[in-house]
């Protein structure tokens, strides 16, 4: 799969001008909150949108167009991002969005090529595409992207090879385990616990909202994968759960997932009745288990509902060979942050002072001196000495 490298991000919200480079593993931000860690996973999804049809409905209907996120003073932003490419091509890909007339947006693409310097400009929704050294060519608008057009995929590999990578992103924000009752209470749609109906699942998507038919995959697929998926969650569990099953409903159409105990095989406890941290172990395991056509996996939060050991599991779980993709981390938790093997390449730390955020590392020099003294990130960072074992950058506030 395609590898993204570098996240640009140019007049959104907090962020003036960062560039946030992204390991080949595990990446973790931390930072206080308002300083830019849940922008950053909000981008990511942004440019997922840009790879599909209909992008401008999803910019302004689900992300509330540039008035929510354009940051003050600037009348445009870029959304970019640098992709590895399974062909060997370093591409930089540029999501450019820029306040119009009567208050439409224009939208332009920009794709290099970093290695020879071969560009494509796109103009949209009804602009030129300009191939360098060639005669501009007319595009028809429909209100998408052109990377997220069929027929523009088709027009260059290089374009194929960034809509691709773009769609393999995929972003979590925490998974819907709030009890039945509550949702019933306000008229609010059914959560996760509920019955779900029956489509193909390839991911698990945001909110987890398709959990049983993700485990319908799993629990489909061949013996010794199959096996792997009821591992890992007697892994979280314990060795009380012997199976994961989904049931149809008597009424058609609908499934519901449940899990059995050794000692009552056949009474199965569905969902409805897990705990939050049950359910959200096996929206962690649907993850790890569907990564492999993903591009990148952003969780924000991993520690919601879980309980420490727990989440030592997930932290494992995310930096295991099953996990055959990029992992980016947006978290709170010191014990999360204790758990990373290679933190000078892994930790990313947002740091805001009100009106500007920015991004620093560890120094890598000085890193062995600290994990000395305290033995951990985590530490680290609840005796508050994080700060100073950044590196030194003009940038930071």
């Amino acid at each position: 799969m395609p590898r993204i490298t570098q996240l640009r991000l140019r007049g959104v919200r907090v962020f003036d001008r960062v560039d946030l480079e992204l390991d080949a593993g595990l990446t973790v931000l931390v930072g206080t909150n308002g300083s830019g860690k849940s922008t950053i996973l909000e981008c990511l999804e942004i440019l997922r949108k840009a790879a599909h049809p209909g992008f401008l409905p999803q910019f302004y209907g689900v992300h509330r167009g540039l008035p929510a996120l354009l940051r003050k003073g600037e009348n445009k932003l870029v959304i970019g991002t640098r992709i590895a490419t399974d062909d060997d091509w370093l591409l930089d890909y540029d999501l450019e969005i820029e306040q119009g007339g009567g208050g439409n947006a224009r939208i332009r693409e920009t794709l290099r090529n970093v290695e020879d310097g071969f560009a494509i400009l796109i103009e949209g929704p009804a602009g030129t595409r300009v191939w360098s050294k060639q005669e501009p060519v007319r595009s028809e608008g429909s209100g998408d992207t052109a990377i997220g057009s069929e027929l523009a995929a088709k027009e260059d590999e290089r374009i194929r090879s960034v809509a691709k990578a773009l769609r393999g992103i995929e972003v979590h924000l925490g998974f819907d385990t709030r009890a039945s009752w509550a949702a019933r209470t306000y008229r609010r749609p059914e959560t996760i616990r509920g019955a779900a109906t029956l489509y193909p699942a390839d991911r698990l998507d945001l909110l987890g909202v398709n959990l049983a038919n993700a485990w319908n995959e799993l629990l489909t697929r061949p013996a010794a994968q199959r096996d792997e998926a009821l591992g890992m969650v007697r892994l979280g569990l314990g060795e009380a759960f012997s199976d994961v099953v989904v049931r149809p409903d008597p009424g058609g159409g609908t499934i519901h997932l449940a899990v059995r105990l050794r000692d009552h095989p056949e009474h199965p406890i569905f969902a409805s009745d897990l705990s939050d941290g049950q359910l959200t172990w096996l929206a962690f395991v649907a993850i790890v288990l569907l990564a492999q056509q993903r591009t990148i996996v952003a969780i924000d939060e991993p520690e919601l509902h879980l309980h420490p050991s727990l989440l030592g599991r997930v932290m494992a779980a995310l930096g295991s060979p099953s996990m055959k993709t990029q992992t980016l981390v947006a978290t709170h938790s010191d014990r999360a942050l204790e758990l990373i093997d290679e933190p000078a390449k892994a930790l990313r730390v947002c740091e805001s002072n009100r009106s500007r955020a920015t991004i620093r590392r560890l120094d890598e020099a000085a890193w062995p001196r600290w994990r000395e003294a305290f033995g951990d990130l985590g530490q680290v960072r609840a005796s508050g000495y994080l700060e100073r074992a950044l590196q030194v950058s003009e940038d930071a506030p």
